[in-house]
């Protein structure tokens, strides 16, 4: 699981839903969890980390083989990519499981990786809904 230190889990409750979400994840044919924003809170299946490892290798590269007219994403949008599914080189048939609230609060919620974008600092605290809660094709483990 990939923490970052501004990212403290939220208590008790929130570690009991990184726990739900670990044992989604156990079940099997699911790759990754998520249970923070941006790149706190992903939980990634160790078959992915070779996957993930080229893909972001391949993105810092000065003399990048990936064409011009792929946009840029940081490593944070790249690992949320692929355990999405939206990354061809990533396993496409599995969901990626969420907590329905968000269980890691975000000391430097302000901050962004996507250049440009600016958040309030109110944002992205604990119990905020999750950001990706609604879209199909993620599992949601209620907290």
């Amino acid at each position: 699981m990939l923490v970052e230190d501004d990212f403290p889990v939220c208590g008790e409750w929130g570690w009991r839903g990184i726990l739900s979400v670990m044992n989604e994840l156990q079940r099997g044919g699911k790759y990754g969890g998520f249970v923070g924003t941006g790149g706190s809170g992903l939980i990634i299946h160790r078959s992915l980390l070779p996957i993930l490892t080229y893909i972001m290798r391949m993105h810092a590269l000065q003399h990048s083989p990936i064409p011009p007219s792929v946009r840029y994403r940081p490593a944070d949008i790249i690992i949320q990519d692929c355990l999405g599914g939206k990354d061809l080189l990533c396993p496409r048939n599995s969901a990626l499981v969420i907590t329905s609230r968000l269980v890691m609060d975000h000391i430097g919620g302000s901050a962004s990786t996507m250049r440009g974008r600016v958040y309030p600092a109110d944002r992205w605290k604990c119990g905020w809904r999750h950001p990706f809660h609604g879209l199909t094709q993620v599992d949601v483990v209620p907290v």
